[in-house]
């Protein structure tokens, strides 16, 4: 049989003082004497009582706690963005809990409903499914952030302008023939990738294939699949990703297949993880302002949390490309 916890009345029973002085000395709101508070402490170890969460949660209407959202966490830019938030709730003595849906529409929905029962204070909403209207709504009077899409205070992310960007850039490094590897996190943003590249090629006077695209899923093993499909339809010099898992998936089917990397294939990816400045060569990369969301889309929910009127307008961020070593310059 499981030995009962012990409760603060046991403390307090213990040490010989009431309930409430038991729990002034832990939270520390009132002052008590040291050798009681002494007392107190060793019979917190001696019995081994561990206050109840829930019943300080309920005492204190809140739970110090923020749920965040996400689709997965073995990417290494979504750990970069949960460790940024997690320093920035940190900063107003919040704690997140994640929890973890993949890009299941319904486990989405399941998840904010659950931490909007009374199990966090706040929300923030990373699925790229859940639209903010619905996560709204799913969440109820629980205020609630979606990130990057909070529609009074939006951050905008100009896709159009880093795509020209990095085509522009290629060009003029001498590449005429260019794969790309869609990211799906943009599923939620109109990503007119594939639009601007073709008008890019057509403006230029160079022929542009659909096979020249390969739609990714943010995986190193979809980086290898898709390096294979683009070359399979006709040699590129050049192939850029939506996020830098697929781009590392490039450089491993580079490797078993003998291209070098830039001398026979440059690569370009995106999110900028501590990999790309590890990795053999260098990867050149378009750094996601992670520090700069995560403060935008902590400062709008505690704001919502302290119900101070909010006053709209967007945030514009840019994408600036990190160049390194991984592109050659065709025109030396």
């Amino acid at each position: 049989m499981a030995k009962r916890a012990a409760t603060i009345i046991d403390v307090a029973k213990a040490v010989g003082v009431s309930p409430s002085t038991v729990s002034h000395a832990i939270s520390g709101k009132r002052e008590i004497s040291i050798p009681v508070k002494e007392r107190i402490f060793e019979k917190i170890r001696e019995l081994d009582y561990r206050p109840s969460f829930f019943a300080q949660a309920l005492k204190n209407s809140s739970t110090g706690l923020i749920g965040v959202v996400a689709n997965e966490c073995r990417n290494p830019s979504a750990a970069m963005f949960i460790d940024a938030l997690t320093a920035e709730l940190e900063k107003f003595s919040y704690r997140p809990v994640v929890g973890l849906t993949g890009l299941n529409h319904e486990k989405g929905e399941e998840m904010l409903r659950r931490f909007s029962s009374g199990l966090v204070d706040g929300v923030i909403n990373m699925l790229p499914q859940i639209a903010p209207e619905e996560a709204q709504q799913l969440c109820g009077s629980v205020p609630v952030v979606t990130n990057i899409r909070e529609q009074l205070i939006p951050v905008w992310l100009d896709y159009n302008k880093l795509t020209l960007d990095i085509l522009t850039y290629l060009w003029g490094m001498g590449h005429r023939k260019i794969g790309y590897i869609t990211s799906p996190l943009r599923m939620d943003r109109q990503d007119t990738t594939v639009e601007v590249m073709a008008k890019f090629c057509a403006d230029a006077g160079v022929e542009f294939s659909p096979e020249q695209v390969y739609e990714g899923d943010d995986t190193i093993e979809c980086g290898i699949a898709g390096a294979e499909r683009i070359f399979r339809h006709g040699k590129v010099t050049a192939i850029f990703s939506g996020n830098d898992q697929m781009a590392f998936g490039v450089y491993r089917w580079a490797y078993r297949n003998g291209i070098r990397i830039p001398e026979d294939l440059s690569v370009i990816g995106f999110d900028d993880v501590p990999q790309a400045a590890t990795i053999i060569p260098p990867l050149t990369t378009v750094r996601f302002p992670v520090k700069e969301i995560v403060e935008h889309t902590v400062k709008l929910l505690v704001a919502k949390l302290k119900k101070h009127p909010l006053v709209p307008g967007g945030v514009t961020l840019d994408m600036p490309l990190v160049v390194r070593d991984s592109v050659a310059d065709l025109n030396a």
